[in-house]
Parts: C-alpha cells; structure tokens; sequence
C-alpha cells in the first residue's frame, strides 16, 4: 500500500511538471519557426511518459501512443522530421491530445509535413475537445490572425480566456490586446491599431506570419498603409505564401487612394512582370506618377525603363524582317 501511494504521488508530480513545461512553451507553439522547437516538445512529453510506464498499467492503447511519441522524439533528434511528424500522427489518430497538438503544430510550421493550416486547425481542435491548455491557446492564436480559418477576434477571445483559465499565462497579454481591439469603435480606428500591432511585430525573430496576418486583417478594412506593405510581404513571401498576382491587388488598392508608394511598386510589377504581363509602358506610367507624388527612387526607375524601351527599340529595328 505504502509503495502504490508513492507511485500516485509520483504520477502526480510528472503530471504537474509536464502541464508546466507544455505552458512554458505555448508561444514555441503558436509563433516559433524553429524546427528544435517540436523536438522540444517531444522531449518534454517522453520524461512524462517515462514516469507513466513505471507507475500505471493495464492500459495498451497508452503504452502504444507513448512508444509512438518516443519514437518520434528519436527521430527528431536525427533530424528526419517526416518519420517523427508520421509517429505524432499516429498517435493523434489515436486520440492522443499532446499528439494532436504537437502534429497541429508541424502542419502550421509545415515540419516534417506540407503546411496546411486548416488541417493544423482542425487537431488544435481535437486536442481543445479533451481540455488541453495549450491547444486553447493555438486555436485563439489562429482565430485571431486567420491562420487556417477567418479571423474571428469573439471566438480568439473565448479561446484566449479558457487558456488563461488553464493556466497558460501567455494568454493574459493576448487576451488583453484583442479585447482592445474589438473594442475599437470604427472600422477605421480598429484598421489603424491592427497596423500598429503589426509593425510591433515587424522586427520580432519568429514572428511574422502574426505579422502579416494583422496587416492582411488591416488591409481589408481600408487602411492603406496596410495594403502597401501586406502586398510586400506577398511579393517577397514573408509571414505568408509568396503570391505576386494577389499583390498586384493589394497594390492597386493601395493606389487607388493616392499612395505614392503604391504608384512605385506597380511601376516594379510591370517592368519585371511580377503577378502582370511586362509592359514597359505601364511601368513608366506608374512610375510617373510615383515622381509626381515625389516618391524617392522614381526617377531612377524611370531612366532606367526608358533606355531598356529604347534597347528594346533599336533590336527591333535591326532585326531581319520575318520571310
């Protein structure tokens, strides 16, 4: 009898240092972009375990799951991140939550899988079914960037406040900035304060895919700031895929308030054929209206396209007439 409270007691503490590492790195989970970040994980979850297969027994489907999860810790220490996402899937499927929350996790960062972030939604779901803190806290993260779904700052809230109340102190902060926002009472003032939020974030190591979803949250509400630099991003694939052609959108919104910036970067567009058919004509025709906004830069551009429009010329020119 002595022995067997001893082995609860013990199951207790492993249960107690686990939920506090799995706290510890609940913004790991949500904004890392470090592959040792999963193995950390992992890592985590195996002392847990260890202590598990000591002290209970009886239970198959528990051991099975546990070797799946030291398997996979093994494999991410070798860096084969395919086999060790394939063994957090298995378990997952099993309805494991840690699994769950972890292979949600390789899906978002796309780690030893293809990045898909509605499915990683889906198994932060999952694993929130069973009541696990850091899976409220994903589900909010995603809710309130649009990460894999709409934004939806009442649901990020509502998952923000049951990981606070799980003990995921991470939470407090989030849940206080997407209060403020919602709170915000125009379009236009909550447009301006999802682009602040944004460049806060901006020069932050591992944090760009927040980024780049306030500034997309900014950009559809009309602030053109927001346009501007959410079709950046686009172009160069930062926080978000790399998509010129939806750029080239974000641009012309932008342009069609008057930015200056705007004017320039459909200017680039055109003369690279970036998301546009090249047409140096329409190249010169933003990039004047980029010098007549005194948009630094544009001059240059405008030389420049108009030698490679006279070279273009001149071969033509040369050139033997087709028989």
């Amino acid at each position: 009898m002595e022995q067997n409270d001893r082995n609860v007691d013990l199951v207790g503490q492993a249960e107690k240092n686990a939920e506090t590492s799995e706290q510890a790195v609940a913004c790991g989970c949500g904004n890392g972009t470090n592959k040792v970040v999963v193995a950390i994980w992992v890592v985590l979850l195996v002392g847990f375990i260890s202590v598990f297969m000591f002290t209970r027994s009886g239970s198959n489907s528990f051991y099975r799951d546990a070797k799946l999860i030291e398997k996979a810790s093994d494999y991410f220490d070798r860096q084969e991140f395919e086999k060790a996402a394939q063994c957090l899937r298995e378990a997952a499927e099993h309805g494991y939550p840690q699994a769950q929350l972890y292979y949600g996790g390789c899906l978002k960062k796309g780690i030893g899988v293809e990045q898909d972030l509605p499915a990683a939604v889906e198994w932060f779901r999952k694993s929130a079914a069973q009541e696990f803190p850091v899976a409220f806290y994903e589900l909010a993260v995603c809710c309130e960037n649009g990460e894999g779904m709409a934004p939806n700052p009442d649901e990020a809230i509502e998952w923000y406040q049951k990981a606070l109340e799980g003990g995921i102190e991470e939470a407090r902060e989030a849940l206080e900035r997407v209060a403020k926002l919602k709170e915000e009472s125009t379009p236009e003032a909550r447009a301006l304060a999802l682009y602040n939020q944004a460049l806060e974030l901006f020069d932050q190591q591992g944090r760009d895919v927040e980024c780049a979803g306030l500034l997309r949250q900014s950009a559809e509400l009309g602030y053109v700031w927001a346009q501007l630099f959410y079709g950046r991003f686009l172009c160069k694939g930062i926080g978000t895929a790399l998509d010129p052609a939806e750029a080239v959108e974000w641009f012309r919104k932008a342009a069609d308030q008057d930015c200056p910036g705007a004017f320039y970067e459909l200017g680039v567009c055109y003369e690279n054929g970036d998301g546009v058919g090249r047409d140096l004509d329409a190249a010169l025709e933003w990039y004047r209206k980029a010098l007549a906004a005194d948009f630094t830069g544009a001059q240059n551009a405008i030389t420049r396209v108009e030698k490679a429009k006279a070279l273009s010329e001149k071969d033509k020119t040369a050139a033997p007439p087709s028989n």
